[in-house]
């Protein structure tokens, strides 16, 4: 079966989930769960995202994002690669982390109040299901509140809001942010917990798209075509990184003292050198695992996510330095 179209324009708004491969945890503790904040705080500021809501769970997590930049695939394929290079080093294993590509919902924002039922729908789901789900509504919504890998507590006024989640888009569409907006949403979210409340998944229509009817013949019109060809659709695809890797690597070279060539050519096999310049030219210039390889005279991708995973951590802050260097 064909896989669906990736929908990427500027000022998209999308829900994005992965899950753990053959349903196995992705988060095993705090500590994995913390590192993968800290990378989406990283790369919301790399990608400049626009992180509206998320939720971590054992085995999966959600996402609800705007991309002004029309650069989905390049965000999340930076955040998940880096997870499972950090997972698999710290609990020494090997191998796919996540089961296939990630799924993603292209969202529409206004009357149909999309963001917001998509919030409550993601902010619900550790008191959700037969085990998570158990309890009267009391003892649940004391578990909500209580958890701390959401963005719930912030919306909610439990906490301070993390510095990189923008919560405006979604709270807009609850009469605005102002006074009172917390204890608003927390009733809205909270009404989950004590009767059946509305399914975002029912407004889902053409592939992807959550939205009304006039949201989805407008991204139909706008991608006309691009179904017969299969193609990924995306801005960034066809324009230049945002560093150059040729840069990079010849700053690489001169922190050696080593011959530019020396560095990018294929037989260059454990060469510390070499794999701190594949690492930062991966780091900085939002590259795939496959055209790093290609920049690298052809190394299989596969072959580089091995090197990254050799690349220690005082290697990397060794090698980011070299971005600031003259």
């Amino acid at each position: 079966m064909a896989r669906p179209l990736r929908l990427e324009f500027e000022d998209a708004t999308y829900h994005v989930c992965a899950r753990g491969n053959e349903r196995q945890k992705i988060f095993r503790d705090e500590r994995d769960r913390a590192r993968f904040v800290d990378l989406l705080e990283r790369s919301g500021d790399r990608y400049q995202i626009r992180l509206l809501a998320f939720v971590l769970m054992g085995n999966h997590f959600h996402l609800l994002a705007q991309t002004p930049r029309a650069n989905l695939s390049r965000w999340m394929h930076w955040l998940m690669v880096s997870y499972t290079v950090y997972f698999n080093r710290r609990h020494r294993r090997s191998g796919h982390l996540f089961q296939g590509r990630y799924k993603s919902f292209l969202v529409g924002a206004g009357r149909g109040r999309h963001l917001l039922t998509l919030s409550r729908y993601l902010h619900l789901n550790p008191v959700r299901g037969r085990v998570l789900g158990e309890g009267t509504p009391v003892q649940r919504r004391g578990r909500l509140r209580a958890y701390q890998w959401s963005t719930y507590r912030g919306y909610a006024g439990l906490q301070r809001q993390y510095d990189f989640v923008t919560d405006e888009p979604v709270l807009a569409e609850l009469c605005g942010p102002g006074k009172g907006a917390a204890v608003r949403y927390r009733r809205f979210v909270e009404e989950g917990l004590v009767r059946e409340v509305e399914s975002p998944w029912e407004a889902v229509q053409w592939q992807s798209v959550l939205g009304d009817e006039t949201f989805a013949r407008r991204i139909q019109d706008r991608f006309r075509g691009l179904r017969k060809a299969r193609r990924e659709v995306t801005a960034l695809r066809l324009g230049e990184s945002v560093v150059d890797p040729e840069k990079v690597v010849r700053k690489v070279a001169r922190a050696y003292r080593l011959p530019f060539a020396r560095i990018r050519e294929e037989g260059a096999y454990g060469m510390e050198a070499r794999n701190a310049a594949i690492w930062l030219v991966w780091e900085s210039c939002g590259l795939s695992l496959r055209q790093v390889g290609e920049f690298f005279g052809g190394l299989h991708y596969a072959a580089v996510a091995q090197r990254l995973r050799r690349v220690s951590p005082e290697l990397q802050k060794k090698t980011r330095r070299l971005l600031n260097a003259k």
